[in-house]
């Protein structure tokens, strides 16, 4: 929908919502949370400031609606794709495929998950730190389940491999962010092969 949507008399309620969450998560993923005021939105939305604290009450809580818009669904997608995970590196592409499908429709959202002009404490930390917390156990678990079919059970070493999986993947999601004609299918495809080919080399 169209920024001149948005304020259009007759939109149900939910739609509209809906629509300011969308116009709002583009501009805090940009500009980050600190860099961005509800008259940004509400300009770039072509609404009204009292409109967004009528549904919204506060600039936070229209970044907790955003938060919650963007991690929720892609780490309900992540969970099914890690249950589908076997022990092999090449298994691992469909947790990457739920990712880059999550992000698709907006992936510059994907910023808004390591925003670190946010308040480091309150509901807005809170609620940031649990999705980040569950992204680690997810990883977390693949990397244990991967390992102890190798006969590795060591504490650290699972944490250190959750640490260059995590990486990896944000790495891959920020190239893909700088090459926006790139689709998701596209990516999951070329993560597949980049994979294969390391898993195949001598």
């Amino acid at each position: 929908m169209s920024s001149a949507a948005i304020g259009t008399k007759g939109v149900p309620r939910a739609e509209r919502e809906e629509s300011i969450v969308g116009e709002a998560t583009e501009r805090f993923a940009r500009n980050g949370y600190a860099n961005t005021s509800v008259a940004d939105i509400a300009a770039a939305a072509g609404i009204s400031k009292p409109l967004i604290y009528q549904y919204f009450g506060s600039k936070d809580g229209l970044f907790l609606a955003c938060l919650h818009h963007v991690a929720a669904p892609m780490l309900e997608r992540l969970e099914v794709a890690w249950r589908h995970e076997d022990n092999t590196v090449l298994s691992r592409v469909g947790t990457l495929g739920a990712i880059f499908d999550s992000l698709e429709p907006l992936r510059v959202a994907w910023l808004l998950l390591f925003d670190d002009t946010v308040p480091s404490t309150g509901p807005i930390a809170d609620a940031a730190n649990a999705y980040r917390a569950r992204t680690m156990q997810v990883a977390a678990s693949g990397s244990a389940r991967f390992l102890e079919a190798r006969g590795i059970a060591d504490v650290l070493d699972t944490s250190a491999l959750s640490a260059v999986w995590t990486g990896l993947v944000n790495s891959l999601v920020l190239w893909w962010l700088e090459h926006p004609d790139v689709t998701a299918a596209q990516m999951t495809e070329r993560c597949r092969r980049l994979m294969t080919a390391v898993v195949d080399q001598p």
